[in-house]
């Protein structure tokens, strides 16, 4: 599937819109260290592995979920603690992109995904060691 950089640009400039302005969006050619690991819902669901529907790796051009993994295509961060990705996912014999907005806490050790389109966000999880 061919994406062009202006068609990742315009999402993810809409993915971080609500930014505040004294944060300037970036363009990065990889997912900064801080947001990659294992993510899961609650720590006691880190034990599960990958069959816990939970389960987040973000590594630094790979999103994996419990059911679909795929590429990245796209980062722009709006600051230190907060990105906006595309990523081409596939899972159970389809593929598409998946535009998401992730945010660290202050602590680093929690993380919220908004996907553009939905209402609402996930709340997750670092997994020790990760």
């Amino acid at each position: 599937m061919l994406v062009t950089n202006t068609a990742c640009a315009l999402v993810l400039v809409a993915l971080l819109g609500a930014a505040p302005a004294a944060d300037a969006a970036e363009r990065l050619t990889q997912i900064p260290a801080p947001f990659r690991g294992l993510w899961m819902a609650q720590l006691r669901h880190c034990q599960a592995g990958p069959t816990d529907e939970s389960w987040l790796r973000i590594e630094a051009g790979r999103l994996s979920f419990y059911e679909s993994s795929g590429p990245v295509l796209a980062v722009v961060a709006g600051g230190t603690d907060e990105i906006a990705v595309i990523t081409e996912l596939s899972g159970e014999g389809s593929t598409w992109l998946h535009p998401l907005r992730l945010r660290l806490d202050g602590t680093g050790q929690r993380l919220t995904l908004e996907t553009v389109g939905v209402d609402g966000s996930i709340g997750r999880v670092r997994c020790p060691g990760t």
